[in-house]
């Protein structure tokens, strides 16, 4: 039996049972990211941003298609009206992990339907899948999703989630949605404490 079907079965079984989502608390909202950080930075020449993995290159790409598009905006800005919770058949909510599942199911991340309206949902994903890395930046890669969390467990209710699209002039970097209200470019470091993160492919 192949290893893909084995596995598709088990996160199927896991999925029915709740066992993947049930550290989601119903209505779970994560607070949007204070911002202190500097540019947008559009335009990015993805190839030059260190990429590992077929799947990271994949993500890393998706993100900055999102962060170059026309539709990257609250509108009215403020409201947490967006296009990514609308996607997914959302109201208007905190969407940074609305984005993030938007780019992973663009960039071909397996079980990428899994992922919910949470902040914590990657660290969950990479928890079941083994490759969640809580507390730490060793061995990060580009295209890795990246949780923030001020406090109690990340795997729970986190408070931002984001894709880290690798070391742009000496400094790490990460795409956001719902970042100062709009997909958004940022320092891997900025204000809220870095939980871990969860590696893709």
């Amino acid at each position: 039996m192949r290893i893909d079907s084995v596995r598709q079965r088990t996160l199927g079984a896991m999925v029915t049972m709740g066992i993947l989502t049930a550290l989601a608390p119903a209505g779970a909202v994560q607070a949007a990211p204070a911002v202190n950080d500097e540019s947008s930075g559009l335009d990015q020449n993805v190839l030059n941003v260190g990429i590992n993995s077929a799947t990271g290159d994949r993500v890393v790409q998706a993100a900055y298609d999102e962060l170059n598009s026309n539709h990257k905006l609250e509108t009215p800005m403020g409201s947490n009206c967006n296009f990514y919770s609308n996607h997914w058949g959302k109201g208007c909510q905190a969407w940074c992990a609305d984005f993030v599942k938007y780019v992973w199911k663009n960039a071909g991340v397996y079980a990428w339907e899994n992922l919910d309206s949470e902040a914590g949902t990657t660290a969950r994903y990479g928890k079941f899948f083994g490759t969640w890395h809580p507390g730490t930046t060793s061995g990060i890669y580009p295209g890795a999703a990246v949780t923030y969390n001020s406090s109690g467990d990340p795997l729970v209710d986190s408070d931002h989630v984001g894709v880290y699209v690798g070391v742009i002039n000496g400094t790490q970097k990460v795409v956001s949605g719902n970042f100062n209200n709009q997909v958004y470019k940022h320092n891997l470091h900025y204000g809220t404490p870095f939980a871990g993160w969860t590696g893709v492919g």
